[in-house]
């Protein structure tokens, strides 16, 4: 059996989907993570230690994490890869939300990806993004989906009449998942129960009850602030609920609506960015009139069999495949 690959793998931090990509790459090649989290960290001794042994690199975001990183390869011009897979190449003015807005974000987050050997996108609406806001050639973009896994697939019949919902709340989020549109909704089914999972933050993902004490005040009583809950936990919620929804303004993905989808919820999201792409027809999509329609779509779920609405087998997103993805790129 040959050497194995050795990789650097470069983040501003841990979440979900970092560390499950860390996993998947562990699986075939011998990886070193460096966080790069604050301006101190770019002069850490381990991350020009790692990337004299490192084969090839791999960035999560283009963003400033990346640049010392970039400005090392000027010297040791190794295979660079980046997943480009959110703020870092959005442009959402509505919201003021995004990478790609102007000014010398964009400019370096553009010099950013023109350094990459290759950049990862996370779905198709995501390469759009990448190649038309980070002004990317097409060649240069190859889409991963993100991998999903869920230990126990839905398979439960007998499920409570409740809408889920899961993310971080704070100042960012509030808009750009939708949050005000989840909470309208829940004031229209006043009878209905709405749930919201997810970590109660500051915009720099630090725990901060600011954002959550303003959301709770303008609730309707009927919606419950669970917080953060472990992975089993969230499945339990994923597994008993008959809807998901997600009326984002910005996804590049949207990893909570596949994993509901796996746990099999019926999910509604909007129109936007990668969220049709990721339900297909395995749900329902919001495409104008967006608490309107969220509201009366709810209604006709709840008051059906579930199996009508039960969303077929998600077999995509896997880790197997995306992992093969990776060992071909990296």
């Amino acid at each position: 059996m040959g050497k194995k690959k050795q990789i650097l793998y470069i983040v501003a931090g841990e979440t979900g989907f970092i560390n499950t990509d860390e996993k998947i790459i562990r699986s075939f090649a011998d990886v070193r993570t460096t966080i790069i989290a604050t301006i101190w960290d770019c002069f850490k001794l381990d991350l020009l230690i790692n990337f004299w042994f490192a084969d090839s690199i791999l960035i999560w975001f283009a963003s400033m994490h990346a640049i010392p990183a970039v400005l090392l390869n000027y010297i040791f011009n190794k295979p660079l890869c980046i997943i480009a897979g959110g703020w870092d190449v959005a442009n959402v003015p509505e919201i003021k939300y995004g990478g790609m807005q102007g000014g010398s974000r964009t400019v370096i987050g553009r010099w950013l990806l023109s350094r990459a050997s290759k950049i990862i996108a996370v779905s198709k609406s995501n390469r759009q993004e990448i190649i038309n806001n980070g002004k990317v050639h097409h060649s240069k973009v190859k889409l991963i989906y993100n991998a999903v896994s869920v230990t126990n697939q839905g398979c439960l019949m007998a499920r409570k009449d409740q809408v889920l919902t899961v993310g971080e709340i704070n100042e960012d989020t509030f808009l750009r998942k939708g949050l005000d549109s989840f909470i309208d909704v829940a004031h229209r089914l006043p009878k209905t129960s709405f749930i919201h999972i997810g970590k109660w933050t500051d915009k720099n993902g630090k725990p901060c009850t600011n954002m959550i004490n303003y959301v709770k005040k303008i609730s309707p009583p009927n919606i419950q602030y669970i917080g953060f809950v472990n992975r089993k936990e969230l499945e339990k919620y994923y597994n008993e609920s008959k809807v998901y929804l997600q009326l984002s303004r910005h996804e590049a993905f949207g990893i909570s609506v596949v994993e509901a989808l796996k746990g099999g919820c019926f999910p509604i999201v909007s129109n936007c960015y990668a969220l049709p792409e990721i339900v297909s027809d395995s749900g329902y999509v919001v495409k104008e009139h967006v608490v309107d329609e969220a509201v009366e779509i709810i209604k006709t779920v709840l008051r059906s069999d579930y199996t009508k609405y039960k969303p077929v087998a998600h077999l995509g997103f896997s880790i197997e495949e995306r992992k093969k993805s990776f060992m071909k790129i990296l």
